[in-house]
């Protein structure tokens, strides 16, 4: 069984900012959710309540193409989180996230969050920077995604004008 208190204090985010009675007070308002391997955390543009510590098996992050494909931005595993982009801004989630096996995951929202957050604030910084580094993977993924569909563009040009260039 999942015990998220010491899944919460395997997380760098937390664990170097909370102390201990502080990770058990945020536990305490977190709930286990368990995902099926196949079966989407989240999708990309839906808004988002809560993030996820992931606690058990593996995850992919993946970004929407202009063509209906799929680009991968990264692969998570436990000690990761996911979501934490849209609970802390308010926006709209900007990746899916995948259950690649069987996932437990501790679910921790917004109201779980904000007393922590107001005795915490050091947090917020973390906060920041995890999400300024997630922002520049994701940003590289789609220039990586743009650069593919050119690539696709310029191929199909090729062959509809027989080779030519």
């Amino acid at each position: 069984m999942v015990n998220a208190s010491d899944t919460l204090a395997t997380i760098s985010l937390f664990a170097d900012v909370l102390d201990a009675d502080q990770i058990e007070r945020l536990a305490a308002r977190c709930n286990i959710a368990v995902f099926p391997g196949g079966s989407l955390l989240m999708a990309e543009d839906d808004f988002g309540t809560s993030m996820f510590a992931l606690a058990e098996g593996s995850v992919s992050v993946t970004l929407a193409g202009k063509r209906g494909d799929e680009y991968g931005v990264a692969d998570l595993g436990a000690g990761d989180i996911v979501g934490e982009m849209s609970l802390m801004t308010g926006s709209r989630r900007n990746a899916t996230v995948t259950a690649v096996t069987d996932v437990v995951a501790i679910e921790i929202t917004k109201v779980a969050l904000e007393e922590i957050l107001m005795r915490a604030p050091d947090l917020i910084d973390r906060f920041g920077d995890v999400l300024s580094r997630r922002q520049a993977e994701r940003d590289k993924a789609a220039v990586d995604a743009a650069r593919a569909d050119k690539d696709d563009l310029v191929s199909q040009i090729r062959r509809f004008f027989g080779g030519a260039g």
